[in-house]
Order: C-alpha cells, then structure tokens, then sequence
C-alpha cells in the first residue's frame, strides 16, 4: 500500500463515522501513533480540530523520555500535545497489561468532553492477535468481533481508523515520510501472551496464510455482525417483559432454549451496566439460575458482580459488604450520620408524623443492624412484630434486611430506617414529628420491586 493509497483508506474510514466537535489522538510515539498522526496532521484542513494526548505509566525507565519525544514531535509539527503520568496503583494479584489498559482508557476519557472522539492507532496485525485471543479463550461472537472500528467510550466515543492497514504498511509508510518513532522494548518481552502471539506463533502463521491478518479481519467483522444481530434479539426480548425494574424475569426466563437463556442473561448484564463475564462463566450462571429450586437463596459471584435472585427475580449488583455488628452513637440528630461499609448516610427532617422528638430528648441513640430477633410495635397494633416478618410484608429482598439502618434509644428499637416508627417513640401521624430519611445506599432502590412499593408501610 503506498502513501497515498493509506491516506485514501484513512480519508474513507472517515467518511464512514458520524461528525464529532474535537478528537484527541492517543500517542505513545510508537510507530502506530506516529503514522496516525501524520495521517491526521496531512487532512488537518477536513477534519475536526484535534490534539495529541499522550499517558506515562512510569513502568520503564525510560517513560520520561518517550514522553519528551512525544512533545517535542508535536511541538515540530505544530500540533498541541497533553503529556500525563498516571500512579502505579497496581492491585495485588492483577495483570500489569491489564492494569495499564483500564488505567491508559481512564485516563483518556477523563480529558475528553462530550461527544469528543478518542483515536487510536490499533491496525490489521493487532486485530489478528485479539482475534485469536479471544479464541483461545473460548469466546463467542461477542470477543471474535474482537476490535470496533467505532464504538461507543463514555463521554463520547473510540474510533480506529486504520484496522484495515497492516504493520508492514504502516512501516513502509513511515520510511517513505521520514517519520522517527520509538521502540518499547517491552514489546520484544515474550512473557505476555499478545508479545508471544507475535513473535513465536505469526511470523509461521504468516509463511504458510500470507494475507491472515486481512483474512481474520474479515471474519472478525462478521463476528460483529452477528453479534449485533443477536443483541437487537435479545433486546427487543428484553424489552418484551423479560426486565423489569432492572431485575430479570426468571418465569418466563426459564421457558427460553439454553442458549437464548444465555443471550438473554448476556444483554440483562450488560443493560445493567455490569461487566460481562467469560463465556465459560456466563454459561454456568445461566444454568445455575434455571436449576434453583424455587425456595433457595441463589448468590453468583463473578469478578466485581454479586447475581442474587429475589421472588423468582435475579439482580445484579456490586458486591455487598459484611454487615457491620457493632452499633454506631448518633449523638446528635441535627447532624448526618454516615453509616460504615456504604449503607449511606441518616439524617431527619420535620413533618407530619415520624418520631416524637420529644421522648429522644436526653436519650442515648444509637445506630445499628439487624442481627436476629427485633421486634417492633406499630402504632395502631396491640402487640408487637418482628422485623423479619415485616420486611417479608414489605417486599424486601433477603439480603438488604440485615442492611437497614436501626435507630435504638436507651437500648430499645426505636425506628427501622425511614421505614417504620414504633412505640413509645412514634409520634401522632397528625403532629409535626422528626422523620428519618436515608440516602446514599447504592443499591437502596432495589429494596422493593415495582409491584411490591404499594405494599409499604407508611415512612417513619
């Protein structure tokens, strides 16, 4: 491909996207990024405004200088470079490729504005290592798809404009123009699988299917393709009943073939903006959940999602903390309580009802969980309930039970959240009384389902 053949490319991969206000091209000053932004910088006249952005995970030595490069290129071509560093704040246990993917993504995202286009340089031969990849791991259509040419990447979106292009062009490109570029040598690394691929696995793969990364292209838009096409089914299945209120349906769930029930599970999570689990995993998931009896509490773990299924409804949510077992003081009502392990915050506010301020007044007030056994008196009943059975009445999944914030005075249960109110400390419901009110809850909307809100009792 010469020059002007992959500035003819590039020109018609953007006369295939929607007009965006500003790009931002991500630069490393690798090879890759350094074609991009020659590219760029040749059709600057007929593109948005842009700037190169380039970000220093300080894991070599040398990274201050590649980022000096970086900005004394742009500096040279007259276009306005943002150098960032960003912490090594690496998790114990996790993968450094990984964590300097999702911390290089963030950090991107964090300077773009809405509906700014991020660019990257990833090409031909790069599609062929995630490809195979993906395939390695046992993925469906979904990772075979392997790189979008344009996707979505909150606040606005990535696009890859030379997917089409292999390494080999690209070089010979940038020995045509001249360009200067660096070399990370981590790239000659074998140790990480993608460095492996390419060095010891494609240049035989290459010998024998000399055109394989335009080949596996191909297919990996196919792949796309026919996800896309599955994702429209499910969705429109979705939206025919199967979710309500963020919770899967699991009745009619369950009357779906075994892989409908995983395509459906795989839109479910990703509607609910979870991340999705492998293939392997997902499967299980969706036969555990169809293979439940009815009456056993279902918890699914996977990486940073907790799956709990609540009157034949599954939800998804992040994973709850242990309910904490020691009480909280709450000397001072006029004053927010923050609650610990992220139950949010208490705080109150006049009107009708609610508690009798009066009867607090000089009292130790305390805040805690439930740990078994409480009981309450309803105003209006003779006797008093425990807890759990009012929790049942209201709707309330089992495990934000233990999760409810408790007001006792002097030792005795006082209030359940802004829930319920008890006597001796509720006050008349025509009086102006201190109401509870709890915020701050991820999850605290989940507690009732559309269907079970009517049934609560009136806030304390």
């Amino acid at each position: 491909m010469t020059v002007e053949a992959l500035r003819a490319a590039f020109r018609a991969a953007w006369r295939a996207w929607p007009p965006v206000p500003r790009c931002w091209v991500a630069f490393s000053g690798g090879l890759d990024s350094t074609v991009l932004l020659d590219l760029m910088r040749a059709d600057q006249a007929d593109l948005p405004p842009f700037q190169a952005i380039h970000i220093d995970h300080g894991l070599h030595p040398d990274s201050a200088r590649w980022a000096e490069h970086c900005r004394a290129w742009c500096a040279r071509l007259q276009i306005q470079c943002t150098a960032m560093s960003i912490p090594r704040t690496l998790p114990p246990g996790a993968s450094l490729e990984a964590w300097a993917r999702e911390a290089r993504y963030a950090a991107l995202a964090a300077q773009m504005g809405t509906g700014d286009l991020l660019l990257t340089a990833h090409h031909a031969d790069d599609q062929l290592e995630t490809f195979l990849l993906q395939a390695l791991r046992g993925a469906g259509p979904a990772g075979l798809a392997a790189m979008a040419p344009w996707r979505p990447f909150d606040p606005g979106f990535l696009a890859r404009p030379l997917l089409d292009a292999t390494r080999e062009q690209l070089t010979a490109y940038a020995r045509a123009r001249g360009l200067e570029w660096l070399e990370d040598p981590s790239n000659t690394d074998p140790g990480p699988d993608r460095n492996y691929l390419r060095h010891a696995v494609l240049p035989a793969l290459r010998v024998r299917w000399p055109q394989a990364a335009r080949t596996v292209s191909r297919s990996a838009r196919q792949c796309a393709k026919a996800d896309a096409q599955l994702g429209a089914w499910a969705e429109a299945e979705a939206r025919a009943g199967l979710i309500v209120d963020g919770a899967l349906m699991l009745a009619p769930w369950r009357l779906r073939t075994a892989p409908e029930r995983e395509l459906l599970l795989r839109q479910w999570l990703r509607a609910s903006g979870r991340p999705l689990p492998s293939a392997r995993v997902l499967a299980t998931i969706a036969e555990q959940l169809a293979d439940a009896a009815a009456d056993r509490q279902v918890v699914l773990r996977y990486s940073g999602v907790e799956i709990r299924r609540h009157r034949d409804r599954a939800h998804a949510m992040a994973p709850l903390d242990a309910v904490p077992r020691s009480r909280v003081p709450w000397p001072d009502l006029n004053r927010p309580l923050v609650l610990p392990a992220g139950l949010g915050t208490l705080s109150t506010q006049q009107g009708p009802g609610g508690l009798d301020v009066a009867r607090l007044r000089g009292r130790h007030l305390e805040v805690g969980f439930r740990q078994g056994g409480e009981r309450l008196q309803l105003p209006g009943r003779a006797h008093h309930t425990a807890l759990s059975e009012l929790c049942r009445a209201a709707g309330m999944a089992p495990w934000l039970r233990d999760r409810l914030p408790l007001l006792w005075v002097d030792g005795e249960l006082a209030a359940v959240a802004d829930l319920w109110a008890g006597v001796p400390f509720a006050g008349a419901a025509a009086t102006v009384g201190t109401r509870l009110r709890w915020a701050g809850a991820a999850w605290r909307d989940e507690m009732f389902s559309a269907a079970d809100r009517t049934a609560r009792a009136p806030e304390a």
